[in-house]
Parts: C-alpha cells; sequence; structure tokens
C-alpha cells in the first residue's frame, strides 16, 4: 500500500446514480484503470471497482434503466410542462396550486416516492447506530401487496406494488423495514469487496470489511441464513443481487431465489448454480424502456434541446448495449468472477475480462477533488453529462424556490468544468448564446428566457 491509498477516505468515495459520475477524491487517477497490465489489484482500484459496480448496476441492469426513466425522463417532462403552463409562477412545485398543473404534480411527487421507497433505508441504519450491537435479529420475512394508483392522461390507474417486509427485534425505535432495490444493489458491491479479500485477490483492508454497518452491508449473510443457506461465498452472493437488480421488483425476487433454493437444497444448487437460476428468475422486457428513453431524445431534438438530447443518446446506446449483452450472456457483467483467481491464469483472466467491460462502459466523468474529469475523451459526453448533473440540481431546488439556485453544499463540493462561479446568479444572465454547463441546462428546460424576462422585469421597476 503506498502514501497516497493510505490517505484514502472512504466518506469521499461514493457514486451517484443516474447523474452518472463517481467522486474519486485523492485517488490516483493516471494509475486507475491499469488493470490488464497489472497481476495485483491496488486498495483503490478495489475501491473503485465497488463504486463501478454501482454504475453498472445503474446503466447495465433492468432496474437502473427502469429507475433513470422515472428519476430523470418524467421529471424533465413535468418540469418542463409546468414551466410552459404557469412560467415562473409554476414554481416552487410545493406551493404550485394551479389546476392545469395538478396531475403533472400528482405525478411527479409519486415519482419521488416509488424512488424514495426504492432507496437505502437511512433510519434503519441511525437505528442502528444507537444500539451496542450495531444490529438486528431477523424474525420474520415475508412478501405483502402495497395498493398503488397513479391518474394517467386524466384516467385513474390502479396496481399493487409486491414488498419484501422484514420483522426485526433488538432495536429501539423500530420492529420492521422494507427491503429495497438501494440495499440489494449495496448487496451486490459489498460482495464483491469479499470476493477480493476471500481470494487474496486485491489489497483489501479486513478492518474497512468488518467496521461497514450491518445495514446494508453485512445483513445479506443473515438473509440467506433465514432460508437456512449459511455461510454462503461471496460469488453466491454475487450471483443472487445480480439477478435480483435485473428484474423488475429486486426484494422480491431475491426472496423468491432464496425460497427456490431452499426448496431443492443448497446443495443441488451449487452443482449448477448458473443453470439454475437462469432457469427461475423471471423474464421480463427491457426494449419498452429503451425505446421510451429514445423516442425522449428525439422529442427533444425536435425541440432544439441538443445538449440533453445527446446526453440521453449516448447513456440510451449504454442502456441498449448493456441489455444486448445481457441477451447473448445474461451473467456476461459478472463473468469476471466466475474465474479461478486462485492461479496466475485466473487472474489474469479475471483482469482480461473486466478491462473489456471497463472499456466498453468507460464513466465520462470522474469528481476529483472539486472537478468534474473526463474520461470519455473522445466525444464531449463528458459536457454533456455535466448538463445532466446541473438538470437534477435545477430539479431539486424548483421543489422548494421560485428561482432555481445551486445550494453551498453543491459549490463547495464541485465547479462544472465551465468554472462559471455564479452561473446561478439570474441577475447576471445576458442573452444568447448561452455559455455554461448550468445556464445551458436551464435553458434546455425552458427555463433561462423566463429568468431573463424576470430580471429585466425588477431593472423597470427599480
Amino acid at each position: 500500500m503506498n502514501a497516497t491509498e493510505e490517505k484514502t477516505d472512504l466518506a469521499k468515495v461514493k457514486y451517484y446514480p443516474d447523474r452518472f459520475y463517481i467522486c474519486l477524491d485523492g485517488f490516483d487517477l493516471e494509475n486507475l484503470l491499469t488493470f490488464s497490465t497489472d497481476i495485483s489489484i491496488t486498495q483503490q482500484q478495489t475501491i473503485f471497482i465497488h463504486e463501478y459496480y454501482h454504475y453498472l448496476t445503474n446503466i447495465a441492469s433492468y432496474s437502473g434503466l427502469r429507475q433513470f426513466c422515472l428519476n430523470f425522463v418524467d421529471r424533465y417532462r413535468c418540469i418542463t410542462n409546468i414551466a410552459f403552463n404557469e412560467h415562473l409562477d409554476g414554481f416552487p412545485l410545493d406551493k404550485n396550486s394551479f389546476k392545469s398543473c395538478n396531475e403533472l404534480l400528482n405525478y411527479y411527487f409519486d415519482a419521488l416516492s416509488i424512488l424514495d421507497n426504492d432507496d437505502i433505508d437511512m433510519s434503519l441504519i441511525r437505528e442502528c447506530g444507537l444500539v451496542p450491537s450495531g444490529k438486528f435479529e431477523i424474525d420474520e420475512i415475508s412478501i405483502i401487496d402495497e395498493d398503488m394508483n397513479f391518474k394517467i392522461n386524466g384516467s385513474d390507474v390502479y396496481g399493487v406494488k409486491h414488498r419484501v417486509k422484514i420483522n426485526i427485534s433488538g432495536l429501539i425505535g423500530m420492529d420492521h423495514f422494507f427491503l429495497t432495490f438501494g440495499a440489494i444493489d449495496e448487496f451486490l458491491s459489498a460482495s464483491i469487496d469479499e470476493f477480493f479479500f476471500e481470494n487474496d485477490f486485491g489489497d483489501v483492508d479486513p478492518n474497512m470489511l468488518n467496521s461497514r454497518p450491518y445495514y446494508p452491508y453485512r445483513v445479506l449473510d443473515d438473509i440467506f441464513k433465514y432460508f437456512n443457506f449459511d455461510r454462503p461465498s461471496s460469488l453466491v452472493k454475487i450471483l443472487i443481487s445480480y439477478c435480483s437488480i435485473n428484474s423488475s421488483n429486486p426484494p422480491t425476487t431475491l426472496i423468491n431465489l432464496l425460497k427456490e433454493i431452499e426448496k431443492v437444497g443448497k446443495d443441488f444448487f451449487l452443482e449448477k448454480p448458473e443453470q439454475f437460476l437462469l432457469s427461475i428468475i423471471p423474464k421480463h422486457d427491457e426494449e419498452t424502456l429503451l425505446k421510451y428513453i429514445h423516442d425522449f431524445s428525439e422529442e427533444l431534438y425536435s425541440q432544439d434541446k441538443i445538449h440533453i438530447s445527446q446526453a440521453l443518446r449516448y447513456y440510451g446506446d449504454k442502456f441498449y448495449a448493456g441489455s444486448k449483452f445481457k441477451q447473448s450472456d445474461f451473467f456476461y457483467f459478472i463473468r469476471p468472477f466466475f474465474q479461478n483467481v486462485e492461479n496466475t491464469k485466473g487472474k489474469q483472466r479475471f483482469l482480461l475480462d473486466f478491462s473489456r467491460i471497463i472499456n466498453q462502459f468507460v464513466p465520462p466523468v470522474i469528481l476529483y477533488n472539486g472537478e468534474f474529469k473526463v474520461f470519455d475523451k473522445l466525444t464531449n459526453y463528458g459536457e454533456s453529462t455535466c448538463i445532466m448533473i446541473a438538470t437534477y440540481e435545477i430539479f431539486e431546488s424548483l421543489r422548494f424556490h421560485r428561482i432555481a439556485h445551486r445550494t453551498e453544499d453543491r459549490k463547495t463540493k464541485y465547479t462544472f468544468p465551465d468554472s462559471m462561479v455564479e452561473c446561478d446568479d439570474f441577475t447576471k444572465f445576458t442573452p444568447p448564446p448561452i455559455f455554461g454547463a448550468w445556464r445551458l441546462a436551464l435553458n434546455e428546460l425552458g427555463l433561462y428566457r423566463l429568468y431573463l424576462e424576470e430580471n429585466n422585469l425588477k431593472e423597470l421597476t427599480k
């Protein structure tokens, strides 16, 4: 371990879903991707692989694809339509009472609720921190039905969502929680950490593994144990987690897979785990979601919203490529972990297979010490990604503010490549041409012109 690696602060390392960037403060970026030229894997590389698989979950899984459609595409539609209907009076969203926006707002906040329910349960993490053991006991796992209803094009649409409820004991303020896509996403990356440690392949700090919170990092072992599967290997946990996130309902899929394994017995499953899982995992169609992103990109292009259209085309192509690879080999993205890495030949094959994946799915941007570094330098998709990141900031700001602005914590955390410190100060906006990620994002949402008009009105009434 070199001096740079000793200073790695894991609190500053994170992948940001749907924004498509990884924060790697303090990393040696020049040597980060030298997997195919060196048999050993450094500590920073193992940490990167953990975060990179969050990116792959986002870009190459059914659940990641569906999440992006809800989180970006649908919210984008809502914001632009509200701005078109009521201009700046439509904001902040929390105070919008216009009848013309009622259906849009209901859908927008329903989407946020679904996304929140799919995320890691932060209250459970806090509760675990209040007890000496830092954990809880699993009493019962069940699949329950939860009614859902939406209004689409003026019509009420009713449905049922299946959720995994886990009754627990040992905590002060919680007696149950719901298993989520976000937790299973973390199960996968945490199991990858364990794979490197178990096989002495990669510089993994055992103290780091042991000090991770019980939920969401270590609870998977006890979920397996509940279904009479003791001490699953890291590869088995990778397989089950991967199959789950590539389904339309990761929590119920994970539980149903474990139930099926319990029926046939662990030993039977372990004889041919790949074939067994392929025979029982639920099938789903990604083509509809892929077409949805493609059509929205074309719609934006026809409206001269070039930058967001370009970003959607780029990520639409990534989603499409991920889907096609899985059609050829469902386990393509975890295939490297099937190698026997106890010998040099197996390690070489792992690195070659993993290098192939990372060459095809390069993270466009890395956040490094407050600046976005573009990895995909042959195109301008890094810049388009930054405009997408700015768009998310605008989404969040418009919920509580009439005029979108950057929060102080975001300003401290990073600047966009254009280095425009006052990019969100609408009193300094000028007529086109428009420069900078934030202002271009505002323009493509249909807000830049409205902000110019607002500023001109203020000047006239001084």
